[in-house]
């Protein structure tokens, strides 16, 4: 194989832009549920070091023959108080047609390809049209998300909340003249969600900030979760709402599952499933197997998964490749 080359972090934004992240994930996700790309278990470090939460998860995939990659983050963090303090993450990339292997830093990559992700769901899954939807959020994967958002529908307004009005106000400066649709900065979670056709959360808590009192009337939740130390949602919300997850043994190992497992009341959650009974994914969506539900609610669970990293990773590599005439040279990240 080749020696390792190395994309950093400057080139990756200007060769992969929010379109192309949409691409791919959509990519991902209908080769995933066709059966061709393969997620592996993944692997996660939960400990607590020098005061704060050490993180640290390893995810691979596979598209035989052709590609597999590995990405690792690694994360300090306070979750209780919504404090990050640093976080890296680094992808390797084998390309196994060319015997070649490419690193890559993996931050923007895992921003955008989970608000791409976030977006995509609603277009599988929800009643359609969709003009309002409320984000609750404004760090890095919202701001991936509303531009994905404002893309894949005709939307008039995006609502926003986020804890502090300080962080509401730094995520409308990094929105401006980014969105056609109008962004209004929402006090509260109870205002922001207040008649929205769908809405989405990406909030890294420990404990849940909806009750189920003001999800009344949402026909299609979102929720961008990921590991076991968040949960976003009562438990009542996922006996109450179909719930389709991107992959179910990896939802085990999130925070709302896991707290279901613990208490007994797993069995409960309302997944979707085929007349089988087999439970249904988010691969099943994009393949069209699972339409937008017209009577009931439903709740989009999203952990993320490493084909998504997979495909984005592909799409980066291969655009370079072309703009290099075949020939990849390194840089540093």
């Amino acid at each position: 194989m080749d020696p390792l080359l190395s994309i950093g972090e400057e080139k990756l934004r200007s060769l992969f832009r929010a379109d192309d992240f949409l691409a791919a994930c959509d990519q991902a996700f209908r080769l995933y549920g066709q059966g061709v790309l393969s997620n592996s278990p993944r692997l996660e470090v939960i400990e607590k070091q020098r005061g704060l939460g050490y993180f640290r998860l390893e995810m691979a995939a596979r598209w035989p023959g052709r590609y597999r990659a590995c990405k690792i983050i690694e994360e300090w963090s306070d979750v209780g108080r919504g404090q990050l303090e640093t976080r890296t993450a680094s992808l390797t990339l084998e390309d196994l047609r060319r015997d070649r292997a490419v690193s890559m830093a993996a931050d923007y990559l895992t921003d955008m390809r989970t608000g791409a992700a976030g977006a995509l769901c609603l277009k599988y899954l929800a009643p359609l049209p969709v003009r309002r939807v409320g984000l609750v959020g404004t760090g890095r994967i919202a701001r991936a998300l509303a531009p994905a958002l404002d893309r894949l529908f005709d939307l008039e307004e995006i609502r926003v909340t986020s804890r502090s009005a300080r962080n509401r106000e730094k995520f409308a400066l990094a929105m401006e003249n980014r969105l056609r649709a109008s962004l209004n900065l929402a006090d509260s979670i109870e205002t922001c969600i207040d008649g929205a056709d769908a809405v989405i959360a990406a909030v890294p808590t420990p404990r849940p900030i909806f009750s189920v009192e003001e999800l009344v009337g949402i026909p299609c939740l979102v929720v961008l979760g990921g590991d076991g130390r968040t949960r976003q949602l009562p438990q009542e919300v996922l006996e109450q709402r179909e719930v389709v997850v991107d992959e179910l043994e990896q939802a085990r190992h999130s925070g709302e599952f896991k707290h279901a497992l613990a208490a007994g009341r797993f069995e409960l959650i309302s997944f979707a499933r085929d007349d089988a009974g087999r439970v249904l994914n988010v691969g099943d969506s994009a393949c069209g197997r699972l339409q937008p539900r017209t009577e009931g609610p439903r709740l989009v669970y999203l952990t993320g998964l490493p084909v998504q990293d997979l495909c984005a990773a592909i799409g980066i590599y291969e655009k370079l490749v072309a703009g290099q005439g075949g020939q990849v040279t390194s840089e540093q990240p």
